[in-house]
């Protein structure tokens, strides 16, 4: 009979199987062109070998962000400027 706490660390490691899994995964479908610091092979290497950590490594370091999200830059327009009929 499993015990409260066999069941809480397989949780945990259930979850960190998934986080490694997912970041590995997203680094095989990223485009290149949105890689950054060193190549995606390295990237791949480093999350065969690294854990939790290591996907953490690589949504924070390894990615450019989109132009979707908070971290890209956003083109601002001047609030005071009028459309122009065309």
């Amino acid at each position: 009979m499993l015990h409260r706490t066999d069941l809480l660390s397989l949780a945990l490691i259930a979850l960190a199987a998934a986080i490694w899994l997912w970041g590995l995964i997203d680094c095989a479908r990223t485009p290149a062109d949105r890689v950054r610091f060193v190549p995606r092979v390295l990237w791949l290497l480093f999350l065969f070998n690294g854990s939790v950590v290591a996907t953490l490594a690589w949504v924070y370091f390894g990615k450019k962000p989109t132009a979707g999200t908070a971290e890209a830059r956003v083109l601002r327009r001047d609030p005071c400027a009028t459309a122009s009929a065309p």
